[in-house]
């Protein structure tokens, strides 16, 4: 870090510029558990707490689970085996008005695998409370409407790519586009220049795919006719990009 940036943010960064990120980590024989967020969620109050009170609430339930869990294992001759629990949460990009935060969790508790999701939270800073991504909108569906034909052409690209021609369209339930409640959807600053370029659509395992596939992650680039979709007070956040 350069010396003359802690006297610069003296000026403009506010008590928030010196947070820190924070990990939790409790390891025993029946849990593995962490659970982590980034310094700029960090660095707002409310976020902060909301996130320590989560881990704390998990922490206690899954080490109950595991510690059950663990009988049974002990029980089945595979002592050796624990339960886990991961939950990180990094930033996808930041603005001046909105943190765009993403997380992916997982856990273990004596299955055949892993389970993994994924999901995303959009916080205004000035309002000081979560939003949702149709929230950013004049108008109801204004997003999905704008978004919708791209995605969904996007995503069975995709599926074709990964399934090659020794796919046997059998599970027809993994052939539909998922529904956008159904998916972790966060703007992204892939330029790292203080507005958003990007938006990611991440369907978790099982959600547009079988496990074996993973996650489906498709990024649109922002265009001019979202932003102008978009309530004024947004539209700085955002920067269009070529198509």
């Amino acid at each position: 870090m350069r010396l003359a940036l802690p006297f610069a943010c003296l000026l403009v960064c506010g008590a928030g510029a010196y947070a820190k990120p924070v990990k939790i980590q409790h390891d025993s024989p029946a849990l593995e558990f962490t659970y982590e967020w980034p310094a700029q969620a960090a660095a707002i109050p409310m976020l902060d707490r909301r996130f320590k009170a989560e881990a704390d609430r998990e922490y206690r339930r899954h080490l109950k689970l595991g510690r059950e869990d663990k009988q049974l294992y002990e029980q089945q001759q595979r002592g050796s085996v624990s339960d886990f629990y991961s939950k990180k949460w990094s930033t996808a990009g930041e603005s001046s008005r909105l943190l765009s935060l993403q997380y992916q969790h997982g856990t273990y508790t004596g299955g055949a695998h892993p389970n993994t999701d994924y999901g995303a939270l959009l916080w205004d800073k000035k309002l000081e409370r979560q939003v949702k991504f149709d929230d950013l909108f004049l108008h109801v569906r204004a997003f999905e409407t704008l978004t919708r034909d791209r995605y969904c052409s996007a995503l069975a690209a995709e599926r074709r790519k990964r399934r090659g021609k020794d796919w046997q369209p059998g599970l027809a339930e993994f052939n539909q586009c998922p529904k956008y409640s159904y998916l972790a959807i966060a703007p992204v600053d892939r330029s790292h220049d203080g507005r958003f370029d990007t938006v990611a659509f991440v369907a978790s395992p099982y959600t547009a795919g079988p496990y074996s596939e993973g996650e489906y992650e498709i990024d649109l680039p922002v265009t001019r006719q979202l932003i102008t979709a978009m309530k004024p007070v947004y539209r700085g956040s955002f920067e269009p990009q070529r198509q």
